[in-house]
């Protein structure tokens, strides 16, 4: 059996775990009922499995080890049914919070997407000795034309 330290912080998760979680609340607080509902103190056990989770990669292992800390607390078939319990309510959980980081993800391209456009810069016009040559001349005649001076 894995030796897991009784209490997590919680705050930010390591990079390297098994299944990262960004908000494992909605979880932990339906662990911490079904602790209740068994008579388990879930703030010691609440913590411990929850690291289990977080920490096994491995499916068998972490049952394994779930059937290790709570043997104490349960027996025989109602160990089995509640270890299976936990382990598909956090495989549900991460797999929502997968979707919601894809969401994210798709969120994100669109915005990058948007910055790109913005950033394109219309090339100006290339215009010709000739059209120049013309605009200058229109300027000039009627930069010529005083206050004091009728238009035709």
């Amino acid at each position: 059996m894995l030796n897991w330290p009784k209490k997590r912080r919680q705050g930010p998760q390591s990079a390297n775990m098994a299944a990262p979680v960004a908000d494992a609340g909605e979880f932990e607080k339906w662990l911490n009922d079904r602790l209740d509902s068994l008579e388990i103190d879930r703030e010691v056990y609440g913590a411990y499995l929850l690291g289990v989770l977080q920490e096994v990669e491995c499916e068998e292992e972490k049952l394994e080890t779930l059937q290790g800390i709570l043997s104490a607390f349960l027996e025989g078939d109602t160990l089995e049914d509640v270890c299976e319990q936990i382990i598909n309510q956090w495989t549900e959980h991460c797999n929502r919070s997968t979707k919601c980081d894809d969401d994210d993800a798709d969120v994100q391209a669109i915005a990058s997407l948007m910055e790109k456009q913005a950033q394109i810069v219309v090339k100006p016009k290339e215009v010709s000795g000739d059209s120049k040559t013309n605009k200058e001349a229109v300027l000039a005649q009627y930069a010529n034309i005083t206050d004091e001076e009728e238009y035709p």
